[in-house]
């Protein structure tokens, strides 16, 4: 699940691609700075390969740092656009005007009646036109795609599902595991609540170069009074001072260990490295790998 954004043309990426597009896309910090704006009527592109997409102007309500190299972008989308965000984990393409070409970017914030969207975006040549956007500015987005993180269907579906799925073992025990922007839809899954109620807190995987590189370094003790999610970081390249597990999150993941594999579930966004190495840690330690989700 890897990779950075690119923003191609107006066609279906293919199935392997989409993988790898989705994993690092981004989200945001919300702003209480807001913009009134007249949301224009959708229009409907029809799209090479036979589907439509429906774009819609889309106004910037913040952009500020995330951490080094990162930005944290709000937009207000409008009511009908937000209420197509059901799943956490879900994106959204973004381009600067009609005729520009579009990126993919997973919304960080967490669905809500709220008709502002969150995203989290790791700066590149290719998106200054979004990573430098003011408050005002008018983009052009989409509605709301992608499956997302179904924990619905997998982490809490009823008796029957679980006895017919998963051998009867209800999920108890939830793990995420994100890389760098990859954050982003994991953010959105934990504060919708998906770890709310269970026995014991969840735990976050949260791989970074170094503390600079540390987006939502802010929430996690919300994350954890609130959500039930204890975030463990693993540094790649500590900055001096830092006394926290270093390496990568896969190496962190083979140390701890996985707790009763049987009823654990795990969501994960990240490099295409990461993701093979923890999928392949949690399959051997019997986690079943319907329970292994990704956003894709």
């Amino acid at each position: 699940m890897a990779g950075h954004v690119n923003e191609g043309k107006e066609k279906a990426p293919s199935k392997i691609a989409m993988m790898w597009i989705l994993v690092l896309l981004a989200a945001s910090v919300a702003s209480g700075f807001h913009v009134q704006r007249h949301h224009a009527a959708p229009r409907r592109l029809r799209m090479s390969w036979g589907g439509d997409v429906t774009w819609q102007d889309v106004s910037v309500l913040s952009n500020d740092e995330a951490a080094k190299g990162m930005r944290s972008i709000t937009l207000e989308v409008g009511a009908e656009t937000a209420a197509g965000f059901t799943v956490p984990g879900q994106f959204v393409q973004l381009k600067l005007d009609a005729d520009a070409k579009p990126g993919f970017f997973a919304i960080a914030s967490p669905p809500s009646n709220a008709s502002v969207f969150e995203f989290l975006i790791k700066e590149t040549e290719s998106n200054e036109w979004l990573t430098a956007s003011t408050p005002g500015q008018a983009l052009t987005m989409s509605g709301v795609a992608g499956k997302g993180f179904d924990v619905a269907s997998h982490f809490e579906g009823d008796a029957s599902q679980v006895n017919r799925e998963y051998d009867g073992f209800q999920c108890m025990n939830v793990m995420f595991f994100a890389t760098g922007s990859g954050i982003s839809p994991i953010r959105s899954t934990i504060e919708a609540g998906v770890a709310v109620g269970l026995p014991k807190p969840a735990t976050l995987y949260f791989g970074v170069k170094d503390a600079d590189h540390r987006p939502y370094a802010d929430k996690f003790d919300t994350w954890r009074t609130e959500y039930n999610v204890n975030v463990f970081e693993v540094h790649s390249q500590p900055l001096d001072g830092w006394d926290g597990a270093t390496g990568y999150v896969q190496d962190a993941l083979k140390i701890n260990g996985v707790p009763v594999p049987r009823n654990t579930g795990a969501c994960i966004c990240g490099q295409k490295d990461m993701f093979l190495a923890v999928k392949d840690i949690l399959l051997d330690a019997g986690v079943f790998e319907g329970r292994i989700l990704t956003n894709f």
